[in-house]
């Protein structure tokens, strides 16, 4: 959990995907977020990065599976396919499953519409496409305690690592050695900056 526009998308969406697909050809990728266009957007970026990077692999797309929603290893099973929360994504299977923001906005998220649909499309939909053995990766910015972070840890107490990287460091030698009160990127967002967008 991140606060927004700190690059946890950089590295989770963009990037990652393509990492464990040149590194792992023959597994199979799912990118979610809160819309298709976002996931659509990320998958964008982690498709040019695997070619940006595929020649040391020895690896190229597929010719005939290479959309920004579904592409495919050439050769070999892996792919990743894109979706919004609450897509259709029935009949994909995943080894690595990732949902990057499933709630837009604060807005969203004091929505109990919106977070009870998030929720069931989580436990009937997303995680049931898993195969055994594989990994879920949830990143985002939370908003609510029962947001879908919040649920997750509530109702599967013990099953998920949790990465916690506030605006601000909430301890002392935090899990990225920050000292206390210290902010998570300060070339880009200044303590006085954060101080600024958590009064408004």
């Amino acid at each position: 959990t991140m606060p927004p526009r700190h690059g946890k998308s950089e590295v989770i969406s963009k990037r990652f995907p393509a990492w464990f697909l040149l590194n792992n050809p023959d597994k199979e990728v799912l990118m979610t977020s809160y819309s298709g266009e976002i996931s659509y957007d990320f998958s964008r970026s982690a498709r040019q990065t695997f070619l940006d990077y595929s020649d040391l692999y020895n690896l190229e797309l597929d010719k005939s599976s290479k959309s920004v929603g579904n592409w495919k290893v050439a050769g070999h099973r892996g792919r990743l396919v894109a979706s919004g929360v609450g897509g259709a994504i029935t009949g994909r299977g995943f080894h690595v499953g990732i949902i990057d923001d499933p709630i837009k906005n604060r807005q969203d998220a004091n929505s109990e519409t919106i977070r009870k649909k998030t929720w069931d499309w989580y436990q009937s939909t997303f995680r049931t496409r898993g195969y055994p053995d594989s990994t879920q990766i949830l990143v985002q910015t939370r908003w609510h305690e029962d947001d879908l972070a919040g649920r997750l840890l509530s109702e599967q107490p013990g099953e998920w690592k949790v990465i916690n990287l506030p605006a601000f460091s909430e301890i002392e030698n935090d899990v990225i050695g920050r000292k206390m009160s210290e902010p998570l990127w300060p070339e880009r967002y200044s303590a006085e900056e954060l101080t600024r967008i958590k009064k408004d």
